[in-house]
């Protein structure tokens, strides 16, 4: 008798710092490629729980490790894929640290690390497959593995109104506990190999807000010892006085976009080094010669 999927359900793509993720081989026989496949950790709904508790108990129940460091990368319907199993699938991202010898085989033959080449050599049906691809395609992909690189340097982007309000983001309340999540910070991001950080800062502030600006002014670079609660070595901070209606900011990415006024900063929750960049800057010449 054929094994019939649930119709909704989670499943996780782990990966390490060097960007393997971790896939389980199969010990049920579901075509094409059947017994002995590779696939995305996961598995069906139970009762009233959420899909983020769904991928937690799963992942636990057939590797033995609980993790704590999930996203939700995107929701998956037949309509993207004909052949997904379950119908309903929702995908999350992970970046715990876990060591391959702490995983247990408690459901199907094997669980490994695979590298991106790798796994795309590997025996899978088409609808993981198609799953797989497009979370290592992602920008969320790309850019949390982007955080696991030592030597981290970053741009942030002060935007000021014609009242001196300066524009911060709210922070998606899903980031790990050390990405500062659910708080007000400065838009911006890391710089890429081979970036100018000039490039990264325009290039980050269109990506978060939709508007591309067309000049930036370096205000200043930190170093860690600046911002010893900095994640990142160094921190490229530019201003502009764009005066960008907040109406007709496309939130991209975070939760909103909103300007505040310097006397409103203390009132906010906010990452520490993000508040004392803006200390900084408001008691500055820089911001001062704006409204003289």
């Amino acid at each position: 008798m054929p094994l019939i999927p649930p119709e909704e359900g989670s499943a996780v793509v782990l990966f390490d710092r060097d960007g393997r993720v971790l896939l389980q081989q199969r010990d049920d026989d579901i075509p094409p490629e059947g017994y002995g496949r590779w696939a995305i950790p996961g598995g069906g709904r139970e009762g009233e729980e959420s899909p983020r508790d769904t991928a937690v108990r799963e992942f636990a129940e057939e590797t033995g490790v609980r993790l704590t460091r999930l996203r939700h990368f995107r929701t998956f319907t037949p309509g993207d894929r004909p052949e997904l199993r379950p119908r309903l699938l929702h995908v999350f991202l992970a970046d715990d640290e876990v060591d391959p010898a702490a995983i247990q085989v408690n459901e199907g033959l094997d669980f490994r690390f695979w590298s991106e080449d790798e796994a795309r050599a590997l025996r899978m049906n088409p609808g993981g497959r198609f799953v797989l691809e497009a979370a290592l395609a992602s920008e969320m992909y790309r850019g949390w593995l982007a955080w696991k690189r030592p030597h981290r340097r970053s741009v942030s982007t002060l935007e000021i109104d014609r009242w001196g309000r300066i524009l911060l983001q709210l922070r998606d309340d899903d980031l790990p506990p050390d990405r500062y999540p659910g708080v007000w910070s400065l838009p911006g991001g890391l710089i890429d190999d081979g970036e100018s950080p000039d490039a990264a800062a325009l290039r980050e502030f269109e990506e978060e807000t939709g508007h591309l600006l067309e000049e930036l002014k370096l205000f200043r670079s930190f170093h860690r010892e600046d911002l010893p609660e900095s994640t990142v070595e160094v921190e490229h901070v530019y201003y502009i006085d764009a005066d960008i209606p907040e109406e007709h900011i496309d939130v991209r990415e975070g939760q909103a976009f909103s300007y505040w006024h310097p006397s409103e900063f203390a009132a906010l929750d906010m990452p520490p080094h993000a508040r004392h960049i803006l200390e900084a800057f408001v008691t500055s010449g820089a911001y001062k010669a704006m409204f003289h």
